[in-house]
C-alpha cells in the first residue's frame, strides 16, 4: 500500500512540475477609480476581479515583488504607498511619501536591486525616486527632464529599467543611480502610455494605452508598440504581472519520491 502512495506522489508531483513549467502567470491592471481586472495578454481583454478598498482613494501603478509576493500600490490622490491583497482587494496604507508634489504614476519594482522606484510625472516634479517598502517615504534620485506622466517597467531578464513618456510618447532605458534616461524611439501608435509591465514567461514588454485603451507589446530595440487589442473602457494606469511559482518545490518533491522508490526496489 505504501509503493503506490509513493508512486502516486511521485506521478503527481511530476505532472505538477510539467504544468508549472508551460503555464502562464496573471497580468493586472488597475484604473484610477480602484477597479482591478486580469488581461488576457493574446488579445487584450480585460475581466474585472473587483474593486479595491476605498481607504486607497485613486490609484495608479502597481508593481509585483516576486521574491516576498508582495503587490505595491500607488495612490495619486493621497500621495502615499500601499500593499494590495490579490484575494480580498484590500488595501494596506504603508506610508506617506512625504512630498506633496509627487503624482507617482510609474511605480516598478527592481528585482536585481531589491528597490522600489517611483517616478512623478507632473510640470512641477518629474522625479525618479526610490521608495521605501517599510514606510512609504519616498528618496529622491533625480529629475528625469521630461515634462509629463512617466511610467517604468524593469526587464529582470536584462537587468534593465525602461520608461514611457506621455509628453512625446516615446520609450526610453533610464539610469536608476542618476534618474537620466536615453531615448530609444517613438512609440508610434499610443498616445497616453501607461502601465509598463514586463512578462517574464514570454520575454516581451507590455504596456496600456488610457487613451485608447488599448493593449500593446513594445520593440525594446526601437521602441515600437504593436497593438494587440482593445481592453475595453476605463482609465487605466497601472499595470504588474505576477508569474507562476517557481517549480523548485515540485521537483525537489518529484525527485524525493521517485529516489524513494528506487530505494524500496532495491530493498525488495
Amino acid at each position: 500500500m505504501r509503493g503506490l502512495n509513493i508512486r502516486s506522489l511521485a506521478a503527481t508531483a511530476l505532472v505538477a512540475v510539467g504544468c508549472v513549467a508551460f503555464s502562464q502567470g496573471t497580468m493586472y491592471v488597475i484604473d484610477s477609480s480602484r477597479a482591478l481586472s486580469t488581461v488576457d495578454i493574446a488579445t487584450g481583454a480585460k475581466t474585472l476581479v473587483g474593486t479595491v478598498s476605498s481607504n486607497a482613494g485613486t490609484t495608479g501603478g502597481l508593481a509585483w515583488d516576486n521574491a516576498t509576493g508582495t503587490m505595491y500600490l500607488t495612490s495619486t490622490s493621497l500621495d502615499s504607498l500601499f500593499t494590495l491583497d490579490l484575494n480580498t482587494l484590500t488595501a494596506t496604507l504603508v506610508g506617506a511619501y512625504g512630498d506633496s508634489t509627487v503624482v507617482m504614476h510609474g511605480l516598478e519594482w527592481d528585482s536585481s536591486a531589491g528597490v522600489l522606484y517611483g517616478a512623478s510625472g507632473v510640470s512641477a516634479n518629474n522625479n525618479l525616486y526610490r521608495v521605501s517598502t517599510t514606510t512609504g517615504a519616498a528618496t529622491l534620485v533625480g529629475n528625469v527632464g521630461l515634462t509629463s506622466f512617466n511610467n517604468l517597467g524593469f526587464h529582470s531578464g536584462t537587468g534593465v529599467m525602461y520608461m514611457t513618456h506621455g509628453g512625446n510618447d516615446s520609450l526610453y532605458t533610464l539610469n536608476t543611480a542618476t534618474a537620466t534616461p536615453t531615448l530609444i524611439g517613438p512609440l508610434n501608435g499610443p498616445t497616453n502610455p501607461h502601465g509598463l509591465a514586463y512578462n517574464q514567461d514570454d520575454g516581451r514588454m507590455y504596456l496600456i494605452d488610457s487613451a485608447t485603451d488599448n493593449f500593446y507589446w513594445l520593440d525594446l530595440a526601437t521602441g515600437n508598440a504593436n497593438l494587440i487589442g482593445s481592453m475595453g473602457s476605463g482609465n487605466l494606469l497601472g499595470m504588474a504581472y505576477v508569474p507562476v511559482p517557481e517549480p523548485g518545490t515540485m521537483a525537489v518533491l518529484g525527485l524525493g519520491a521517485l529516489a524513494l522508490m528506487r530505494r524500496r526496489k532495491k530493498a525488495a
